[in-house]
C-alpha cells in the first residue's frame, strides 16, 4: 500500500532524522501485521499507522526496543578461593618424595614392582595400586614432565575449589581412570605415573566451568567453551609419545569431567568451609598413604 493509498486519520508513532531507522519500524510493524507509512514532517521521517492501530504499534516498538536495551549476559566467574598453592607444594613433595624412595630402593622395598598398574588387577584384586602406580614414575623426564602439568591444573582447580576438595576430587578422578584403565588394558601390560591425575584435573577443571556456564543465559556456543577447551587440551598433551598410555589419559580426563558437573551442582559457598577443605585434604594424604601400607604388606 502507498502513502496516497493511505487513510485519513493516521497517528504517528516514531520519528527520526533517518530514513533507515524508519524503515526498520515499518519491517517491525509489518512482521505483526500492523500497516505503516514513511512521510516527512517538519523536516523529520515519521512513521505513521492507522489511529485504530497506534496503541498496538506504540507497544509493540517499545517492547522490541526494550529487547534490544537488554543488557548482555555475562556469566559469573567462580569465586577465588585462598592458598590454592598449598596442594600443589604438597604433591611435589609426594611425588619427589616416592620418586626417592624407589630411586634408592628405600627399606630394601622394590617401590616400583609393588605400585605399578598392570592389567592383572581385576584378578589379583591389588586396588591399591590405582593409586600407588600416580606416584611412580619411569624416569626424570617423566617425572618433570607430571610435576609441571599437575601443579598448574591443581593449582587452578584449588583456587575454584578450595585445595582440599580439588586434590580429594583429583585423586578420585584418577582413581576412576586407573581402574578403568586397568580393567581395559591387556594383562601383562604396565602403566605408572600421574598423568591421570593431570588429566583427571583437566576434566574437574573444563567440565566444572561448563557447569557454572550452563547456569548462565549465555549462548550454548559459549557454554560448551570450557570444555571444547579441555578437549583440545587432552589431545594436544595426552596423545603424543610411543610409551604414553592414552588410554589412561582419556579415562582420567572423562573421570574427571563426571567429577567436575557433579561439584558444579554443589553451592559455591561451601567450599569455603575450612573444616571442609580439612577434610578432604587429609583424605587425600590418607589414602596414599594406605595404598602404600597395602603395597608393602
Amino acid at each position: 500500500m502507498t502513502p496516497e493509498d493511505a487513510p485519513s486519520n493516521l497517528v504517528e508513532v516514531f520519528r527520526s532524522l533517518r530514513m533507515p531507522d524508519c524503515d526498520q519500524q515499518t519491517l517491525i510493524l509489518s512482521a505483526v501485521g500492523i500497516h505503516s507509512w514513511t512521510v516527512v514532517r517538519g523536516g523529520v521521517f515519521v512513521v505513521v499507522v492507522p489511529e485504530e492501530s497506534a496503541a498496538l504499534a506504540i507497544r509493540h516498538l517499545t517492547e522490541v526496543a526494550q529487547e534490544a536495551r537488554a543488557p548482555v549476559p555475562i556469566a559469573k566467574p567462580p569465586k577465588l578461593q585462598p592458598r590454592a598453592w598449598t596442594g600443589s607444594i604438597l604433591y611435589v613433595l609426594v611425588m619427589m618424595a616416592v620418586a626417592y624412595a624407589a630411586g634408592i630402593d628405600a627399606l630394601g622395598f622394590d617401590w616400583l614392582e609393588a605400585g605399578v598398574l598392570h592389567g592383572a588387577i581385576p584378578t589379583t584384586h591389588e586396588w591399591w595400586r590405582v593409586i600407588t602406580a600416580l606416584t611412580l614414575h619411569a624416569d626424570v623426564g617423566h617425572l618433570l614432565s607430571n610435576l609441571a602439568f599437575g601443579t598448574v591444573f591443581g593449582f587452578l582447580a584449588s583456587r575454584a575449589l578450595g585445595g582440599g576438595v580439588a586434590w580429594a576430587g583429583i585423586l578420585i578422578g584418577a582413581m576412576m581412570g586407573n581402574g578403568l584403565d586397568a580393567i581395559v588394558m591387556p594383562t601383562e601390560q604396565r602403566s605408572l605415573g600421574a598423568s591421570t591425575a593431570v588429566f583427571a584435573a583437566l576434566g574437574i577443571l573444563s567440565a566444572y566451568a561448563w557447569s557454572l556456564e550452563t547456569q548462565s543465559n549465555l549462548r550454548w556456543a559459549k557454554r560448551l567453551g570450557p570444555l571444547i577447551a579441555g578437549v583440545i587440551l587432552l589431545g594436544f598433551l595426552g596423545a603424543g609419545g610411543e610409551r604414553t598410555d592414552v588410554t589412561a589419559h582419556v579415562t582420567g580426563f572423562f573421570s574427571g569431567c563426571l567429577l567436575g558437573v557433579a561439584l558444579g551442582k554443589i553451592p559455591e559457598r561451601r567450599f569455603d568451609s575450612p573444616a571442609l577443605q580439612l577434610a578432604a585434604g587429609a583424605f587425600t594424604i590418607a589414602a596414599i598413604a594406605a595404598a602404600w601400607l597395602f603395597a608393602m604388606r
